[in-house]
C-alpha cells in the first residue's frame, strides 16, 4: 500500500509533471507552494517563476543575485523593465536574459541608443514595448529636442523578428521612416496617438501591417475618439487600457490583452463590413490587409 505521506511518484514521470506543470500555469500563485511537494516537482516547476518577470527594482536584484547567469538566460522569456532601475542594472540584465521574446521597457531614464545593441541580441524577440524617440536619442520638453535624435540602419535595429510593437511616447514626423524598417510587423499600436498623419504614415509603409491599436489611456468615463476621424482603414480600432501593466502580464500567460482585443475590434468591422457587400469588395481597399488573416480571426469569434 502507498504511504500517502510519501513523496514517491505514483504516477508515471511524464504524467506526472504535465499535471504540475499543467496546474502552474493554470494558477501562478500556487507554483511558490508546488515547488515544496517534492526535489523533482521543484526542478520541473521552479522556471515557471521566471517565465514571466515584471521587474519592480528589488525582485531584479533577488533574482539576479539567487539564479546563475545560464537559469536566467534559458528561462526568462517575458520581462518588463520599469521605474527606478539603473542604467548599468538594466544592461546587466539584457546582457544576461538573452533568451526573451517579449520585452517591455517603460523606463524612459534608461531608454537610450546606447541599449540598441544590447536589444539586437534578444535574437528571439518577437513584442517590444518601448519609447523610441528616446531609444533614437530625441528627448522630450517643451518642443522636439532632436539635436542628438538619429535612426541607425535597419540593419542596426533590433527589428527584424518584431511582430509586435507598442510605442509610448512622442511620435515626430522624423520618427515615421521606422516603419518601413519593420519587415515582419503584423500587429501595432500606439499609445494614445491619434493623428490620422502619423497613423496613415504607418498604414502605407509597414510592409505586412495587419493592425493598428490606438491605445487610450483616459478614464472610463472620457468617450474614446471617432475611428473615422483618425482613419477608415479596417485595420485601425481604438482600444481602452488603464492598466498597463496588469494588460501586459495578461497577455503574456496568453490571456484577452489589447492585442487580443483589438483583433477581436477588427474582426467585427470585416464582418459588418461583409454584410453589406462581398467579401472581395471588402478587402479591395485594402491591399495590403491579409484577408485570410482577418477572416480567420472572424471566422472563430463567430
Amino acid at each position: 500500500m502507498h504511504d500517502a505521506n510519501s513523496a514517491d511518484p505514483v504516477l508515471p514521470a511524464e504524467l506526472e509533471r504535465v499535471i504540475f506543470e499543467f496546474a502552474a500555469w493554470q494558477d501562478p500563485e500556487t507554483v511558490l507552494t508546488l515547488v515544496l511537494v517534492a526535489k523533482r516537482v521543484c526542478i520541473w516547476i521552479e522556471p515557471e517563476l521566471y517565465h514571466i518577470v515584471q521587474s519592480r527594482k528589488q525582485r531584479l536584484f533577488r533574482m539576479m543575485q539567487s539564479k546563475p547567469s545560464e537559469f536566467l538566460r534559458q528561462h526568462v522569456h517575458h520581462l518588463t523593465i520599469s521605474a527606478n532601475v539603473e542604467h548599468a542594472d538594466v544592461v546587466h540584465i539584457l546582457s544576461t536574459c538573452m533568451s526573451v521574446h517579449n520585452l517591455a521597457i517603460w523606463n524612459n531614464t534608461v531608454t537610450l541608443p546606447e541599449l540598441i545593441p544590447l536589444i539586437c541580441r534578444l535574437t528571439n524577440l518577437q513584442r517590444l514595448s518601448i519609447n523610441l524617440f528616446a531609444l533614437f536619442g530625441g528627448r522630450a520638453g517643451d518642443s522636439f529636442h532632436l539635436d542628438q535624435f538619429r535612426i541607425p540602419p535597419s540593419e542596426e535595429l533590433p527589428f527584424t523578428y518584431l511582430t509586435h510593437l507598442d510605442i509610448f511616447g512622442l511620435l515626430p514626423e522624423q520618427l515615421w521612416p521606422v516603419f518601413r524598417m519593420l519587415p515582419r510587423l503584423t500587429h501595432l499600436s500606439l499609445t494614445d496617438t491619434y493623428f490620422p498623419e502619423s497613423i496613415n504614415a504607418a498604414l502605407s509603409t509597414c510592409p505586412v501591417l495587419q493592425l493598428l491599436i490606438v491605445v487610450w489611456t483616459e478614464p472610463e468615463d472620457s468617450p474614446l475618439p471617432d475611428e473615422s476621424e483618425i482613419s477608415t482603414d479596417l485595420r485601425v480600432c481604438i482600444v481602452r487600457c488603464l492598466f498597463f501593466e496588469f494588460d501586459w502580464e495578461l497577455g503574456a500567460r496568453g490571456g484577452r490583452d489589447v492585442w487580443r482585443r483589438g483583433e477581436e475590434a477588427v474582426a467585427n468591422k470585416v464582418r459588418e463590413r461583409q454584410k453589406g457587400s462581398d467579401v472581395q469588395d471588402a478587402f479591395r481597399i485594402l491591399p495590403q490587409t491579409n484577408p485570410a488573416y482577418l477572416l480567420q480571426t472572424a471566422n472563430t469569434l463567430s
